[in-house]
């Protein structure tokens, strides 16, 4: 019985001795801590691409338009001359879908395609009509009216797209509003360069 009881002390301090050792050696070696800024997160395409899809379309501020026809028209009958004035407000911007976005590290570049029309607001009840003829003819009939409305609307549009004024004035509002939607819902973004 003794013997049991020395086999069973001896174990006991052995185990106690490798313990002590173990922990011993584990308190000599502290884990290296790590400072959160050592600590990078690299930024993916697809988080900035989530990020920017949240919003279906970025806008640049709203701009005056307005165009002014004039035409003239002599038959047998007389003259009949007319100036049509139409007036109206756009908004141009982009779909979030149609940018392009890379990523370098944590820095995102951006390439915005050109800007669309998103909305165009030529009231037809504000347009203006100054109309000159002749007793013989008849005023222009409202079907021509329109007609001549749709043509207006139509060289508006072509108008606001190839000034070069509106397109630069466009971009730069909608970069600015890339780059701040992107700051804001992208927290490990540390630049947005525009290409």
């Amino acid at each position: 019985m003794i013997n049991g009881v020395k086999k069973t002390a001896a174990v006991a301090v052995v185990t106690a001795g490798i313990m002590l050792y173990t922990s011993g050696f584990n308190a000599a070696k502290p884990e290296p801590k790590v400072s959160p800024e050592a600590v990078r997160t690299l930024l993916h395409e697809a988080t900035v691409i989530q990020a920017l899809h949240e919003n279906p379309r970025v806008i640049s501020p709203t701009g005056k338009v307005s165009k002014t026809i004039v035409h003239e028209d002599d038959t047998f009958w007389g003259h009949r001359d007319f100036k049509m004035e139409v007036k109206g407000r756009y908004i141009l911007g982009v779909a979030t879908k149609d940018i392009e976005i890379t990523t370098v590290g944590n820095t995102v570049k951006v390439r915005l395609p050109q800007s669309e029309i998103v909305s165009l607001e030529l009231p037809y009840d504000k347009m203006k009509m100054i109309e000159d003829k002749s007793f013989l003819r008849k005023e222009l009939p409202e079907k021509e009216k329109k007609a001549l409305y749709k043509e207006a609307e139509k060289e508006i549009r072509n108008d606001i797209m190839k000034d070069d004024a509106i397109q630069a004035n466009a971009e730069r509002a909608m970069e600015r509003a890339v780059a701040e939607l992107i700051k804001l819902k992208v927290d490990e973004a540390e630049a947005v360069v525009f290409e």
